[in-house]
């Protein structure tokens, strides 16, 4: 997405539209791109969460801070109670895609008929949609599967190369023919509303009678794998490449790190945090524990709020 260049004017103007209270500090200033602290450059617009070294070395910027405390003088200060939540808004104001008001389903997508898809739907290049359910406002990427028997709710964004509804594997052998007997995947699967599930993810749909179920608010990050059955509470977040087996259940508000993999039938209760490449194999019932290791093992955790972990995960 192409950089857009902002004034301290329009942004000021923006966080009162946002009912963000905030002082600014210095100079007025112009042509100003939003930055990441990982790659710092003039003129660009920046978020500070305490005194570091990072933040130190921001020159001639806008940075958007608590205090003045280990920012450079020549920068103008926009002091606010959270930082971060305010660079967040400000960036979902500016660059967040406007709502269709009617379908935008591009030419070369494939549609079944039986398909019922939503006001203000866009689909994108060389998605395949089947006999499902798309309701009002989702975004559907390219190179996107939904399959038959899928519902995704409203306001939803699917992105490229993901596909919703697969068919799991589920098989056992003859012993009469020695040959493996699949058993047909039935099942259907909802993506409830306002989920986010990025590139590269596969969501299995239900092995019978039962649907996969995505909750509300859950954001699945790239290349993440749902098996079939799976009941993920609301507000989930899930990194990178992780990996639920068939029939587990989640509780409200879990966050699952990057790689790591929960075995078949497990149940986590609401506000499970689960580390970078663990693996669970028991299930858990106390809430907001913290799981690690492989086995994961439940550890103590202080009760200060993770990065990216709802505030009400405490």
């Amino acid at each position: 997405m192409k950089s857009r260049l902002f004034s301290t004017h329009v942004v000021g103007a923006a966080l009162r539209d946002l009912s963000i209270a905030f002082v600014q500090q210095g100079p007025e200033r112009d042509g100003l791109a939003f930055a990441s602290l990982r790659h710092v450059q003039a003129a660009g617009i920046y978020f500070v969460e305490g005194a570091t070294e990072l933040a130190g070395a921001i020159r001639e910027s806008l940075v958007i801070c608590r205090a003045a405390e280990g920012v450079d003088g020549s920068n103008t200060l926009i002091v606010v109670a959270e930082p971060q939540l305010a660079f967040y808004k400000l960036m979902r104001h500016f660059y967040a895609a406007p709502p269709a008001i009617v379908s935008d389903i591009h030419p070369t997508a494939v549609i079944d008929p039986r398909a019922v898809i939503g006001a203000g739907v866009t689909i994108g290049p060389y998605s395949v949609i089947g006999d499902c359910i798309v309701k009002q406002g989702t975004r559907i990427g390219p190179h996107v599967v939904v399959e038959d028997g899928s519902t995704i709710e409203e306001e939803c964004e699917i992105a490229s190369h993901t596909t919703i509804g697969a068919a799991g594997v589920a098989w056992i052998w003859d012993p009469e023919t020695r040959e493996r007997i699949v058993q047909p995947q039935i099942g259907g699967c909802i993506i409830e509303a306002r989920c986010f599930i990025g590139t590269n993810v596969t969501v299995v749909r239900g092995s019978v009678n039962e649907a996969t179920i995505i909750g509300e608010g859950t954001l699945l990050a790239h290349g993440t794998k749902i098996g079939h059955g799976c009941n993920v509470g609301k507000q989930n977040h899930f990194a990178n490449s992780v990996s639920l087996a068939g029939n587990v259940t989640t509780g409200d508000r879990c966050f699952f790190g990057s790689g790591c993999i929960v075995r078949p039938m497990i149940r986590l209760t609401m506000d499970t945090i689960v580390g970078a490449g663990a693996v669970v194999v028991n299930d858990v019932d106390v809430p907001h524990s913290l799981l690690v290791g492989v086995p994961a093992v439940v550890k103590p955790r202080d009760k200060s709020r993770h990065n990216g972990v709802p505030k009400n995960l405490s």
